[in-house]
């Protein structure tokens, strides 16, 4: 519609913007099935303000307790901001992904530390089960190569590697996983490292958690799919 379409009909389009804005009332209220996703990520902190990026959007900037967006900053402290969207709250990294909310409870999984802070869970790796401690430091999921065998992983395709652990470079194998489940959420194609040594835990890696958006509150870990 041009300019002076929209002059000549201003009732119209006023009852098309409230019909709209009635439909948008619904679908993020009234029904769960269509709620939306808020995405935030902490682009950058000047003294008390912080720089946040909301839904892909121009950077904006809060000051603590002032809300754009829906988004209200919380704390500001180090290299995080604290902030509440939707009644939820979320810790930001400087420059990490960023974190959505919006996702279902039952799309949630919720990983619980065990007494010396590390958090262990039980996971499906094409179905089988093995129990992964999370590791932000492992590039990869990391499997020990008895637990490869217990999977019935084929390693013949894989590629040859090295790896640096504390005792020095030992053989590795590098692969791709078909599927790993972890609670609710399930990825596929995740590079994974097979090493020939043995190991309390399989790795839950970055391959994996990268893929999906992590919340971290004291002892509890909530993991969500990102959009």
């Amino acid at each position: 519609m041009n300019k002076s379409a929209r002059l000549l009909r201003p009732s119209f389009a006023a009852r098309t913007a409230r019909w709209i804005a009635a439909c948008t009332a619904f679908a993020l209220c009234g029904n769960p099935a269509f709620a939306a996703t808020a995405s935030v990520g902490l682009a950058g902190k000047f003294g008390d303000l912080a720089l946040l990026v909301i839904d892909g959007g121009a950077p904006r900037t809060l000051r603590i307790g002032q809300t754009v967006q829906g988004v209200k900053l919380l704390a500001l402290s180090g290299q995080q901001a604290t902030v509440e969207v939707s009644g939820q709250k979320m810790q930001l990294g400087l420059g990490a992904a960023p974190l959505s909310v919006g996702a279902t409870a039952a799309q949630r999984t919720v990983l619980f530390a065990k007494s010396n802070g590390q958090f262990v869970t039980e996971c499906r790796i094409n179905g089988e089960l093995l129990r992964m401690m999370v590791d932000t430091g492992a590039t990869r999921i990391t499997l020990s190569r008895e637990q490869a065998q217990r999977l019935g992983l084929n390693l013949q395709n894989g590629r040859a590697s090295a790896v640096n652990t504390a005792n020095g470079t030992i053989p590795a194998t590098l692969i791709d996983l078909d599927k790993v489940r972890v609670g609710h959420i399930e990825l596929h194609n995740v590079p994974a490292v097979v090493i020939n040594t043995q190991m309390p835990y399989a790795l839950l890696g970055m391959s994996f958690l990268q893929r999906v958006n992590m919340q971290h509150d004291g002892d509890r870990m909530t993991l969500s799919p990102r959009y």
